[in-house]
């Protein structure tokens, strides 16, 4: 199912997607929705065999501030774009589930895809190619450490091995 995702700055969705076992496409750019909006996200392949729609709406909301109405919502909406009609109502189904486990209300809403804008090839996989930039080690790191204590059983091996090996470095 391919999928978008927006929410917070796409170099942390991109690393965080990157990580989990069935994602096995992730891209950066701009999405855009009805309203001619284009705002940072990520597009995504789940194979939703390997990874339920459950869990990956699950960690999206885990992974940024999915019940904060903050000042940056214009540029960062809280939301999940599926590409084929049909899903919709299979999204919407795994975040009514997903809201459940919060204490505030859930601001993400589903919406309406229209296009996806990847960014150039060099933004590509931001963090994965350099973690030791200030912005990757204060920002992204966090939210990956974070999931790993949240949802270990769905990181890759790899992801896994980096945020164990890095903790256990310093």
């Amino acid at each position: 199912m391919y999928i978008a995702v927006s929410g917070t700055c796409y170099w942390c969705m991109e690393a965080v997607f990157r990580s989990l076992n069935g994602v096995s496409r992730v891209e950066q750019g701009f999405v855009k929705s009805s309203s001619g909006q284009h705002c940072e996200a990520v597009f995504c392949f789940v194979d939703v065999s390997s990874l339920s729609l459950k869990d990956f709406v699950g960690v999206h909301l885990a992974t940024h501030a999915s019940t904060s109405n903050h000042s940056g919502r214009a540029k960062y909406p809280s939301a999940i774009y599926p590409v084929s009609p049909n899903d919709e109502a299979l999204v919407t189904a795994a975040l009514r589930k997903c809201e459940k486990a919060f204490d505030e209300p859930v601001i993400t809403e589903i919406r309406p895809f229209v296009a996806f804008y990847p960014t150039k090839n060099t933004q590509q996989d931001y963090f994965w190619r350099q973690p030791e930039k200030p912005f990757c080690q204060r920002t992204i790191f966090p939210k990956l450490q974070a999931l790993a204590l949240s949802h270990p059983h769905l990181l890759s091996v790899t992801a896994s091995e980096f945020i164990q090996g890095t903790l256990s470095a310093r």
